[in-house]
């Protein structure tokens, strides 16, 4: 228990082992010097002329295995990010239609476009402040940077587009359209930010709400009406890839940020986005509003309504607006259409005509009613 004193100016300085260390003998030990456990150092320092006392515990770790460790993550992210994008390409084909991309909800893709910025700014960030990171650390960044900015960014446009299908806009116009599209992304960016401030003691709470981004999806569908609008490939794949960072942060015990594993927060978060992709499965298999009761949903627009006996009358005209005249014609097929038989044909809200298998077809590529263009509410 050798005690040391350091002679400083107008303070005297005096340290230590601490008591647990000069029982066991263990208050220092180094790579190679028989020390168990992990290199650590034990140790008091104690001012006996202010009366104050500092315990110091350190531990030092090999630059070399840090590297290493710092290595495969960001070799995990880049292999990653490009499977991110062949899934998100593939389900741009699946929805590639107007009404396909009305399905999806603006706030779930809005909702991984910000979380991909994040990892973009950290891991640029860890590259410039750790030289010798930079290179797989800034190209890690520049992947989830194409991801968000080109791809993400640009679902984002043709779902905000498909909620404007007859809109004949000017360039003003557009230019509004997209600085409110973008000032959502921003303003929900710096949230985001004020959030992780504010619950900067539970990472637990931070990792959880960010993998809540199927929660809008889920919403959206249930009040929408909008059957299966996401491929299970996708969401399954998504899910899959996204939970790889946390579940290294707080499962890995040789994580390079040197976090202590909870295993509690990985069961967490696994459960937790379990539980939206069930609900999402449901909505796919049983419908979208399987498990809402009808009293919490709108009111839903019926295609085989009945129609006024003037309507009728007017052998399936339109409404005055549109003024269209003559039989009652199915425009997609160019066929005669039964008006008086609900089950066969169906109606849209401008007393339009169709067979009901000709007007699904048609709603699967446009909401727009094929006559006057009038926007058609979803099946």
């Amino acid at each position: 228990g050798a005690r040391h004193r350091k002679l400083g100016a107008g303070s005297g300085w005096r340290r230590e082992r601490s008591g647990a260390s000069r029982r066991s003998g263990e208050g220092f030990s180094a790579p190679g010097e028989g020390g168990k456990g992990e290199p650590s150092m034990l140790g008091t320092l104690r001012s006996e002329d202010c009366g104050y006392e500092l315990q110091v515990r350190a531990s030092w770790f090999r630059l070399e295995d840090y590297y290493r460790k710092a290595m495969n993550y960001s070799l995990m992210i880049i292999f990653t990010v490009p499977a991110q994008i062949y899934l998100l390409v593939k389900q741009t084909e699946h929805s590639g239609t107007q009404a396909g991309m009305a399905k999806i909800s603006l706030a779930c893709v809005g909702w991984q476009a910000v979380l991909d910025s994040y990892q973009c700014l950290m891991h640029l960030t860890a590259g410039i402040i750790v030289e010798t990171l930079f290179h797989s650390f800034s190209t890690a960044a520049f992947f989830q940077f194409t991801l968000f900015s080109v791809f993400e960014m640009r679902v984002l446009l043709q779902i905000w587009k498909s909620r404007r299908p007859n809109s004949e806009q000017n360039w003003l116009e557009i230019r509004r359209d997209l600085s409110a599209l973008y000032s959502r992304f921003y303003g929900g960016f710096l949230l985001g930010f004020v959030i992780m401030y504010w619950c900067a003691n539970s990472p637990w709470f931070i990792a959880l709400l960010c993998n809540s981004y199927w929660l809008p999806q889920i919403a959206w569908s249930a009040w929408h009406n909008a059957k299966k609008p996401l491929m299970p490939a996708y969401v399954l794949g998504t899910s899959a890839i996204r939970l790889l960072v946390p579940l290294y942060v707080f499962g890995c015990p040789d994580n390079f940020v040197r976090v202590k594993p909870q295993f509690w927060v990985c069961w967490l978060l696994v459960i937790w986005v379990a539980a939206q992709v069930t609900a999402l499965a449901a909505q796919h298999v049983f419908g979208p509003r399987c498990f809402i009761p009808d009293a919490y949903l709108p009111e839903v627009y019926d295609y085989h309504r009945r129609v006024e006996p003037e309507v009728l009358a007017g052998a399936g005209a339109g409404d005055e607006e549109c003024g269209e005249a003559g039989g009652v014609d199915c425009v997609i097929c160019m066929n005669a259409v039964d008006a008086k038989a609900p089950r066969e044909r169906m109606v849209t809200p401008c007393n339009h005509f169709f067979h009901q298998e000709c007007l699904e077809r048609w709603m699967e590529v446009k909401m727009e009613c094929p006559t006057c263009r009038g926007a058609l509410p979803p099946l």
